[in-house]
């Protein structure tokens, strides 16, 4: 039995704290805390997904994120129980889609997805979880036999 119950937050450092503020708001997570100095101004700011899941996010970083190649966080990945509605929400909010959206396309997970990305860059993965996805049945057969599994889905075609 592992000791850790679920993933509590992720941290990402932000070069315009309002922005990504607003960004996330956008998406759909409120922020409900800030922790500020004692001229009032925030060193950190919390978004939240669930009660006790949320994004911290931290003013004051220089670059810019979302290197695909780069050793540390890739991105984040969201799921949704209707990705056409959430599609429909991000272009309303005026979220653009960072991939193209092709509601018949299944990766070889089995699952509908898209993507966008922060302001500072940060690439989050919009998915729809299908029931039948090679996610569920691999944790349907880890419950079972405690065992992984491993799945041919190559990345590259061959050719």
């Amino acid at each position: 039995m592992t000791p850790f119950k679920t993933l509590g937050h992720i941290n990402l450092k932000v070069q315009d704290l309002q922005a990504s503020i607003d960004f996330y708001t956008k998406i759909g997570f409120p922020e409900f805390l800030s922790l500020t100095e004692e001229d009032g101004s925030p060193w950190i700011v919390y978004m939240r997904i669930t009660d006790e899941l949320y994004i911290e996010l931290l003013p004051g970083a220089k670059g810019k994120a979302g290197d695909q190649v780069a050793t540390g966080l890739n991105h984040l990945c969201l799921t949704t129980d209707d990705i056409e509605a959430t599609v429909a929400m991000l272009s309303k909010a005026g979220i653009p889609l960072t991939t193209g959206f092709d509601p018949k396309k299944r990766g070889v997970d089995k699952n509908r997805g898209t993507w966008i990305a922060d302001p500072d860059g940060n690439r989050i993965e919009i998915m729809e979880m299908a029931s039948n996805c090679v996610q569920y049945e691999a944790i349907a057969t880890l419950h079972r036999t405690g065992k992984s599994t491993a799945v041919v889905a190559p990345l590259k075609p061959k050719g």
